[in-house]
């Protein structure tokens, strides 16, 4: 299988890409900074066998992401898009935590998705594996424990605006019907985005994954994933990259066109 990976020059993507290549698929990165792997003992065996491969681009950049797909559809069809971006956040005291431009994985993922609603035919679109929040939606807010309810309110409020427009995309794509009250604010999802898109319904091999407030911890595996809401407080990164590179694909049937809660 070839996977287009997005976002994945760090934390979730990259622990998921590992666990792809060791499992025998080949991954196009598509990052800003190509030497990012330089120095990287553990990816550059991939890099130098073809298993693994770079594209140059800023996903924020609509020609650079429809450059880098069609480079990374050149010799055969990617199978998997993985999309895993996400800024460098900055606490300001007024705003909780802000991550500039605020629309940055919103616009992102549209720019992935025009490219690939543009080169793909209804029978040959590819599967796609998102990351986004718990705590993004009313109801996915309402069932946070107690005692985070407040704290995603006040310091994740400006990254879930823009992952509210990601959620609404994909939602869109995957023909859910939106059940929120409101539309996603214009700043970060713009009056009329559906024109770019075919009807809804047009991407149903989607899954989002939202994990629990993220930590750096090591993976052990002992995660809860559900399509039902519950309450959890935590996950490492590496454990939502152990769910994504090594359950959701064997377990396809049971995930896809879903929205999968992950944490402990």
């Amino acid at each position: 299988m070839k996977i287009f990976a997005i976002g994945a020059g760090k934390n979730i993507g990259y622990f998921s890409a590992l666990h792809f290549l060791s499992s025998g698929h080949k991954v196009v990165f598509f990052l800003r900074s190509p030497g990012a792997f330089d120095n990287d003992a553990t990816i550059q065996p991939y890099l130098k066998s073809g298993q693994a491969s770079i594209v140059k681009g800023d996903a924020l950049d609509k020609q650079a992401v429809e450059n880098a797909w069609n480079a990374a559809n050149k010799d055969s069809n990617v199978d998997l898009v993985l999309f895993t971006v996400g800024g460098t956040p900055v606490f300001k005291p007024t705003q909780g935590l802000v991550i500039s431009p605020m629309d940055l994985t919103t616009r992102s993922l549209s720019n992935v998705l025009q490219s690939i609603a543009s080169t793909r035919t209804q029978d040959s679109m590819p599967r796609m594996i998102v990351i986004t929040s718990t705590g993004v939606t009313k109801a996915s807010h309402d069932n946070l424990p107690f005692g985070f309810k407040w704290f995603y309110s006040y310091a994740l409020h400006s990254p879930h605006v823009d992952k509210l427009g990601m959620e609404r995309l994909l939602q869109y794509a995957m023909g859910k019907k939106w059940e929120e009250e409101v539309e996603p604010s214009e700043e970060v999802l713009p009056a009329g985005w559906q024109q770019h898109y075919p009807p809804s319904g047009w991407l149903p091999n989607i899954v989002i994954v939202r994990p629990a407030f993220l930590t750096d911890g090591e993976s052990k595996a002992t995660y809860k994933a559900s399509t039902d809401e519950f309450a959890s407080y935590i996950i490492s990164r590496k454990d939502v990259a152990h769910f994504i590179g090594t359950r959701i694909l064997p377990e396809w049937s049971t995930w896809s066109n879903k929205i999968v809660n992950i944490g402990n």
